[in-house]
């Protein structure tokens, strides 16, 4: 069955995808909002105070004089700052490997497979971070690294079925459809994680293997829910056919070779550079070390050169979004804004639990995590309702119109983040915020998918959307990068927030240029060429 003769607006298909929304929801909240970021942070800082001890011979406290640092990577930084550090890592990693499978799934008829490949992937490896402990913390990045990793991978074919099977006049519809079961997924996963979590006395287990329980939990949640996934979506024939000579491969080092307008053996060096990272850390820290205690340089500025191999796949994301300016300028333009401003919001999700987690004096709220639970759930539960929302306001008033509008909200969210939540009623405020985040998060998401997908030529829907994955759900790499950054150098964690408006403000400032009618008609031309 080609593309073409599948059918459009079925019930059943429709149902089978959004479930994919309902499965890997459970990631991105109880993985990512909640229990990975205060888990992760604690286990870092027990670790940083012991090697304190043990160079110091005195125990570390506010007034020690000394930043509190854990090696990560080689590198001294702030227990907060391991998280967002390897979720920028993780994120890099996309955009180095995210655009070979978007080349590769214009040319196999295998996405559905791919989807359930790099899913599996996933699960399994959100399911191991049970054995995550103070012996075992860093393996908790690394198995966090290559979860986010494959989340991203699958939501390229996950995304790409979106103009397949549904017409373009119901994919606002769709879209919102898909994200509000996830949040519905989200919040019944959390919610039960939620009981476990304050009950674990009555089920005869500690705290923290409640956390641990509840880490592998969304993992299963994860694995399970997708079968209904690949139970009722059908496979369709690839956009293009493999040259003859060719495999699957090299015709993906082809084209991005041509999209990129890079040689193929350029195109392998920046896509691989990030690698160089577990190399280059190793070989610059102890210089950087030397430097420090020398005191010509200064210590919250030291990490910054190791980030050079991250660049790679950077500059050939920039050199996609050039190229195809020349023939879908809007849709580059538009792709831009999204990559930028929905970085922003996955970061302040993403960073959310650490923010009210951590001590009044690091600048975080200090918030018991039933609390943030709490928080979360309310979102997940008030996130439906605005998703479906958002979907009615973008036929009111426009989708991109809409978009503007929630950015306006998500710059107010952190301004009040920075000035606000200092006395006694930071919760209740914490809680009225987390309500307000869940009235935008999802419109912002979904009117922004089911917009972009109509700006894709047909055929490239892989390619545009392994771009576009790059800041999807749960994933950032700038802004988690900037923030990490911003705490270490600043030792307080509202700042580190208040430097995300700048995400929402260059949003705001491209997605008024955005003329969506030319690059929908734009990309109607593409496809008829």
């Amino acid at each position: 069955m080609t593309t073409a003769q599948a059918p459009v607006n079925d019930r059943r298909e429709i149902f089978g995808w959004a479930m994919y929304d309902w499965a890997n929801s459970a990631f991105s909240t109880t993985i990512g909002s909640v229990f990975l970021g205060p888990y992760i942070t604690g286990l870092a800082g027990t670790v940083a105070e012991a090697d304190f001890l043990a160079r110091t011979g005195t125990a570390w406290t506010e007034s020690s004089g000394q930043a509190l640092v854990v090696n990560f990577l080689g590198l001294p930084v702030a227990p907060e700052a391991v998280v967002p550090f390897a979720i920028s890592l993780s994120v890099v990693f996309q955009a180095g490997f995210l655009p070979i499978l978007g080349a590769i799934a214009d040319y196999s008829h295998r996405r559905k497979q791919m989807l359930q490949l790099f899913a599996s992937i996933g699960a399994l490896a959100t399911i191991a971070l049970f054995f995550v402990t103070l012996g075992t913390w860093l393996l908790g990045p690394i198995l966090f690294v290559i979860a986010n990793l494959s989340f991203g991978a699958a939501l390229v074919f996950y995304n790409a079925y979106l103009p397949d099977i549904a017409s373009e006049e119901e994919r606002d519809r769709v879209s919102s459809y898909g994200f509000a079961l996830g949040y519905i997924g989200g919040f019944v996963l959390l919610a039960l994680n939620l009981v476990l979590y304050l009950l674990h006395e009555n089920f005869g287990i500690s705290e923290t293997m409640s956390v641990r329980i509840n880490l592998a939990s969304a993992g299963v949640w994860w694995l399970a829910f997708s079968t209904v996934t690949w139970q009722r979506l059908r496979s369709r024939h690839a956009a293009h056919e493999i040259p003859p000579g060719e495999n699957l491969l090299s015709i993906a080092f082809k084209q991005l070779s041509k999209t990129m307008d890079v040689p193929a053996r350029s195109i392998a060096f920046y896509l691989l550079s990030p690698l160089l990272i577990f190399i280059w850390a190793p070989l610059i820290t102890p210089y950087i070390t030397q430097l420090m205690n020398s005191g010509r340089l200064d210590s919250e500025l030291a990490i910054l050169p190791v980030f050079i191999p991250l660049f790679g796949p950077i500059i050939l994301l920039v050199r996609f979004l050039r190229n195809k300016a020349r023939t879908t300028p809007e849709t580059s333009k538009f792709l831009a804004a999204y990559l930028i401003y929905n970085d922003g919001i996955q970061t302040v999700i993403a960073v959310a639990s650490t923010f009210a987690a951590a001590p009044l004096i690091r600048g975080g709220l200090e918030l018991e995590q039933q609390t943030l639970i709490a928080v979360i759930l309310l979102i997940q539960f008030v996130a439906f309702f605005g998703a479906l929302f958002w979907g009615k306001l973008a036929g009111w008033i426009g989708a991109k119109q809409a978009i503007i509008v929630s950015l306006v909200i998500w710059s107010g969210v952190v301004i009040y983040a920075y000035g606000g939540m200092q006395g006694d009623s930071r919760a209740t405020e914490f809680m009225i915020l987390g309500a307000i985040i869940a009235l935008v998060l999802g419109g912002s998401q979904a009117i922004s998918r089911s917009l972009f997908a109509q700006m894709i030529p047909k055929s490239k829907e892989a390619e545009f959307f392994s771009i576009y994955e790059i800041s999807e759900r749960g994933t950032s790499w700038l802004g988690t990068l900037v923030f990490g950054i911003a705490v270490t150098i600043f030792g307080n964690l509202r700042i580190a927030i208040l430097a995300l408006i700048f995400f929402f403000v260059v949003g705001l400032v491209i997605l008024p240029f955005v003329n969506t009618n030319k690059a929908i008609e734009d990309a109607k031309r593409d496809t008829a060429h």
